[in-house]
């Protein structure tokens, strides 16, 4: 692991402020998180690490503490938080904290911005930029058992360690090709998409074979889809482990009416119908009683539209130039699901679907400001 890391173990109310009042003066902060999902809907915070470049503490968040000062820190945004690949890790805060630090800057994203390759992991960024090997084997421990050991607590402050000089040679980078704005804006649509709530009545839309479904399916898909998400929300559960997706969809075709002919839906499990059965049938119910005429249409698939192909075509060709004259990769600016999701936005989505959805990403953030009106016709 190189050089010795030194860092403080945070337990008392005490500490943590003493800590805060260290830090508090910082522009730069390295953080990082670890958590648990293993059944659950939300992640189950575990530890969280922060580095000033003098200071670097490991924070027990499981012991009762009063975090508003830190959280002060997080949110002022005169203090830059640092972190790496951070969509989980906003997971984390948005349900810890009850809110998104800012600003953020990702290390991954700006080495994606600067043509490094896609999704580059810590370890590969560290060998990379510092020439030091980090030891990966913890980071699938349980974090939440108590006490940590010592190897799972160097192995947490070692992440933030060596997060600040990686990111202050991507810095130099990043500012060279004035980019900086680009990657905090990017980390804002992030938080943004993580914060959104698909509303109920659309949740069906996003699941997977959904085309496969007559209108009468589709409304009974829609009741399993919004009865799953609420259940899964009040029990933390893993949307999965309390009905599988592809089981919704067999469910949605079959309508079974009694708990029986549940259990013989093919894929269906045993624990499904033990724990949610009754449940699962009277969202069949509702959806039967839905009249024909109020049944949501069919759904088709992008690629049995007659024009896909030119229309995929004529927005990667207005990405390729726009991402040239700005000295972005063009696969960084848009990848094919967002180039997609312009598509399925336009041919898709009424008018009333729009006014509930969160835009495109092409459509939000820095994307929109440097395509200005380029694909206007396609909102």
């Amino acid at each position: 692991m190189g050089v010795k890391v030194q860092y403080q173990v945070i337990e008392s109310q005490q500490a943590l402020d003493e800590f805060v009042a260290k830090i508090s003066t910082a522009k730069v902060l390295a953080v990082d998180t670890e958590f648990m999902r293993r059944r659950t809907l939300y992640p189950e915070i575990a530890l969280l690490q922060i580095f000033d470049g003098s200071h670097l503490a490991l924070i027990d968040p499981l012991i009762e503490m009063d975090f508003q000062s830190l959280w002060a820190l997080f949110a002022n945004t005169d203090i830059l938080k640092v972190l790496h690949s951070p969509s989980e890790d906003i997971e984390v805060f948005l349900k810890f904290a009850g809110f998104i630090p800012s600003p953020i800057f990702d290390t991954q994203f700006a080495l994606q911005l600067l043509g490094e390759g896609s999704c580059i992991g810590f370890a590969n960024m560290v060998k990379q930029l510092s020439n030091v090997d980090i030891d990966k084997s913890e980071s699938r421990t349980d974090w939440l058992r108590r006490p940590l050991t010592q190897k799972q607590l160097d192995y947490a402050a070692s992440d933030v360690f060596h997060l600040l000089p990686c990111f202050q040679q991507i810095l130099n980078q990043i500012e060279e090709k004035q980019l900086f704005s680009i990657v905090l804006k990017e980390s804002e649509l992030l938080a943004q998409k993580r914060s959104f709530r698909q509303p109920d009545p659309l949740l069906y839309l996003d699941i997977k074979n959904v085309w496969q479904l007559k209108p009468r399916d589709l409304a009974i898909l829609k009741e399993l889809a919004a009865w799953r998400r609420a259940k899964a929300e009040k029990k933390n559960l893993a949307l999965n482990f309390v009905l599988k997706e592809h089981n919704m969809v067999e469910i949605a075709k079959r309508r079974p009416s009694t708990l029986g002919s549940l259990r013989n839906v093919p894929g269906v499990e045993p624990m499904e119908v033990n724990r949610s059965g009754k449940e699962i049938l009277a969202c069949i119910e509702k959806g039967k009683q839905i009249v024909e005429q109020d049944c949501p249409q069919r759904v088709k698939r992008l690629i049995d539209f007659k024009g896909y192909k030119a229309a995929c075509k004529e927005i990667k060709l207005i990405i390729t130039e726009v991402a040239k004259e700005n000295q972005i990769p063009a696969d960084v600016f848009a990848s094919k699901k967002q180039i997609n999701q312009v598509i399925s936005w336009s041919w898709k989505k009424s008018e009333a679907e729009k006014k509930l959805l969160m835009k495109p990403d092409l459509a939000l953030g820095w994307r929109a400001e440097l395509l200005e009106d380029r694909l206007k016709n396609w909102w």
